[in-house]
């Protein structure tokens, strides 16, 4: 809603993660809500995004049930196009293709395991204007 109040807008801003948050299911928490908002518009964005790159219009749910077959069916075809349905143990055979890790978990690992006494002395150092030592980068 570009072109309405900001109460209207707002509203509906709230709406969408409402049901977004309702969509995440058991992985859904408060503070999950809260670290997402501030996403709204590039979540917005990105799913108008998906729908264009599907070849399908917006469909609102006020007057008539939205008919999901046609992207259900292209869905359904490029998973089998691609053989995502298919487990393979070693991945794509590609050399250019690498498996990820969980730079979450790894962060917050490296949160848990620094001290309180060596996170203060690098925030100072950072406000003093010091520049520090560049951390050598773990993920391939």
């Amino acid at each position: 809603g570009h072109c309405m109040p900001i109460d209207l807008n707002i509203e509906h801003l709230i709406r969408f993660l409402k049901r977004f948050f309702a969509a995440k299911g058991v992985y859904a928490t408060w503070d999950h809500l809260g670290d997402i908002s501030a996403a709204v518009d590039l979540f917005q964005t990105a799913r108008k995004q998906v729908g264009h790159g599907l070849g399908i219009a917006y469909q609102g749910i006020g007057h008539t049930t939205p008919d999901a077959l046609p992207a259900i069916n292209k869905v359904a075809y490029k998973v089998s196009e691609l053989e995502l349905h298919i487990f393979k143990p070693n991945g794509l055979e590609s050399d250019v293709v690498k498996p990820v890790v969980d730079t979450l978990a790894i962060g917050a690992q490296k949160l848990k395991t620094s001290t309180l006494a060596t996170f203060n002395r690098k925030v100072r150092a950072m406000m003093a204007g010091e520049v520090f030592e560049g951390e050598e980068d773990e993920i391939p």
